[in-house]
């Protein structure tokens, strides 16, 4: 049925259902004007959104209607969880256009309705609109945490030890495997399609007493550089460091390229990147899914990546960037 055919209201009724998962801070959700949710004593409300449109963040040759609203859900939590924060709830916009098929906004809904569900996140409001242009669909998201300790791009300091969270890399990896139809690949395409935020090893990193975070949605390159610049520092990264999925090695060698250009500049993993005082670098080494790669030490604020050889190769803040060619 198109979205002529059902129409405004019907649509809103048939992904109403199933949009609470955490009672406890709702107090009206879909239904009235607003929403009404409570926001605990204690507690900086964090809040940010992310818009998907259709050609430029996704396509069906890509991405299922499911996985679209999955990965908008990713690219929220991930802002909340490179807070240190707990993510709470989410409201939703979508433009439209009115010969669309409804059953494929439907499953759009599904997709943010489970990633909402495993991080406990409710869906309580939102609107519905009709557009000439591309599907678009935007969601802003309300997170939380306690007050005074969440985590800024400004707060590295100079002897700090650099981190990341997990592998970097196998999103674009996943991305080119699903444009070329290569075979296998089956965990980049994964991570490329349905990507994890971090909110667990945010909280826990926040909680140890790291100084800086910050998301991997634009590549590495480009987050290390947002932190060295909104904290006046310099950042050295080992190239002997870095540990990469399996799958990224293998395509970076049929592609006869470096793994370091897809974890730089590739973008779109949704891991964490962070800076940890040198006491806490034992604690936080021993959590599983942590890598520590590099130093944050004085200097004009960019950053660089110490080859094997001792050699210093400048990293431009590269990534994707939706206004440049």
């Amino acid at each position: 049925m198109q979205m002529r055919e059902m129409g405004e209201f019907n649509f809103i009724k048939s992904v109403a259902d199933d949009t609470i998962y955490d009672m406890s801070t709702v107090i009206c959700g879909i239904g009235d004007d607003c929403a009404v949710y409570k926001a605990k004593k204690g507690y900086h409300q964090l809040v940010s959104t992310d818009m998907m449109v259709e050609g430029i963040h996704f396509s069906s040759k890509t991405t299922a209607p499911f996985d679209i609203g999955y990965r908008l859900g990713t690219a929220n939590i991930s802002d909340i969880a490179a807070m240190g924060g707990v993510p709470r709830q989410v409201v939703i916009a979508v433009a439209a256009p009115p010969d669309g098929n409804s059953q494929r906004l439907q499953e759009i809904y599904e997709g943010l309705k489970s990633i909402c569900k495993i991080h406990h996140v409710n869906i309580i409001g939102g609107d519905t609109v009709r557009t000439d242009g591309p599907l678009t669909v935007s969601l802003t998201i309300i997170g939380e945490v306690p007050e005074e300790t969440e985590l800024y791009r400004s707060g590295a300091q100079v002897g700090d030890v650099v981190g990341i969270t997990n592998t970097i890399g196998d999103s674009a990896v996943g991305l080119e495997a699903l444009l070329d139809n290569a075979r296998g690949y089956l965990h980049c395409k994964r991570v490329h399609q349905r990507p994890e935020p971090q909110v667990y090893l945010g909280n826990v990193l926040r909680s140890l007493g790291a100084h800086a975070m910050n998301d991997i949605s634009d590549g590495l390159g480009s987050e290390l550089n947002e932190i060295a610049h909104a904290s006046g520092v310099a950042i050295e990264i080992d190239e002997t460091a870095m540990r990469f999925h399996p799958e990224v090695i293998q395509w970076a060698k049929k592609k006869e390229i470096s793994p370091w250009s897809f974890a730089l500049y590739g973008g779109e993993d949704f891991q964490l990147v962070f800076t940890i005082p040198e006491n806490i670098v034992n604690e936080v080494s021993a959590l599983e899914g942590i890598q520590l790669i590099g130093h944050v030490v004085s200097g004009a604020p960019g950053v660089c990546l110490r080859t094997a050889q001792g050699e210093k190769k400048i990293i431009p803040a590269q990534g994707y960037n939706h206004f440049s060619k």
